[in-house]
């Protein structure tokens, strides 16, 4: 029995002794993450998703009779970071605008998401096994990734860039037991933080134009009616630039707004503000742009824009009716 248990102990050194040139380092690949396209109303409401993974690839094995092979992973910085909460930020953007994310390793939906700092997670060789590649000790390991709905961001690219230190210890060989003690003569450890970039594109939108309807009220002559003064409100992306434009309207006569009863018509404009500065869309001058709101609310999302509708001066009080027209607000980015 001794002279057997000699034999084999003496039959592993020189075979680990014969193929020096089977260990070799592993690589760490990575693959990044994007969460895409996203209109900063829907990242205000809605969580959205997206991957990307870690590899400890390790090479070719020889077989082995049993596996020790274990991998650990911990969350040690972000570029962006509130505590030890991931969060994704504009480069260089210093109004404190921030989406976090939620990372969870290897399960999607995780019950207890990384954080900055925290303990690492230790994959032993049968965990590893649903991440092992075909040929080979390859593992990619998947990372899960969720913003947290909430924000009032404004449009742009929004990243960050994750550390991950990664430790291994791979048996690539030779792994045999001699009584009841596991040897791996070709034994591949190493430690690598690992670098994974998480971006998100917030893009410009707008989800409310709110504009009363104008009424002049009754009287029996025009000279009779008064200006009416009133506002249009606008909610669009947080720090989004764009103009608002009325039409003619669809009763306009050569550019001249006209409500009608029947046939007959009355001549009215409308003016941005208390001004002369007629408001228009179709003449780049008369359309309002929204850093010349009237007013902005704290969230920076709705702007409202005051403007005075009045009768035009030097027409015949037409027949008696209700007049009326029908104006449409547009916006462009």
């Amino acid at each position: 029995m001794h002279k057997r248990m000699a034999m084999l102990a003496f039959i592993i050194l020189v075979v680990a002794w014969g193929i020096p040139s089977a260990k070799a380092a592993c690589s760490t690949p990575v693959v990044n993450a994007s969460f895409g396209s996203v209109t900063s109303f829907a990242v205000n409401s809605t969580a959205s998703t997206s991957s990307g993974s870690l590899s400890v690839n390790c090479g070719s094995s020889l077989a082995t009779i049993f596996n020790t092979d274990t991998i650990s992973v911990r969350l040690t910085a972000s570029t962006f970071a509130s505590g030890t909460q991931a969060i994704m930020k504009k480069v260089g953007d210093s109004s404190g605008d921030n989406i976090p994310i939620t990372v969870c390793l290897s399960v999607q939906n995780c019950g207890s998401p990384m954080t900055i700092g925290a303990p690492a997670t230790t994959f032993n060789s049968t965990q590893l096994s649903i991440f092992l590649l075909t040929g080979g000790k390859n593992f990619t390991i998947p990372l899960f990734f969720s913003t947290q709905p909430g924000q009032t961001v404004a449009a742009g690219t929004y990243t960050t860039t994750l550390s991950f230190l990664t430790n291994w210890d791979i048996c690539t060989g030779l792994g045999v037991g001699i009584g009841g003690i596991q040897i791996c003569v070709i034994d591949q450890n190493g430690s690598a933080t690992l670098s994974l970039t998480v971006t998100l594109e917030v893009t410009n939108d707008c989800t409310t134009i709110l504009a009363p309807a104008v009424n002049f009220g009754t009287a029996p002559l025009l000279s009779s009616f008064s200006s009416v003064v009133q506002t249009i409100s606008v909610t669009c992306t947080k720090g989004s630039v764009y103009t608002v434009g009325l039409n003619d309207g669809i009763h306009a006569v050569n550019g001249v707004r006209n409500m009608a009863s029947g046939s007959n018509l009355i001549r009215y404009d409308i003016y941005q503000s208390t001004t002369n500065n007629r408001w228009g869309s179709s003449i780049a001058s008369q359309r309002w742009s929204s850093t010349n709101a009237t007013s902005v609310s704290t969230n920076q999302l709705i702007r409202n824009y005051n403007y005075t509708a009045t009768l035009l001066s030097g027409q015949t009080t037409p027949v008696e009716g209700n007049y009326s027209d029908t104006i449409t607000v547009d916006l462009s980015f």
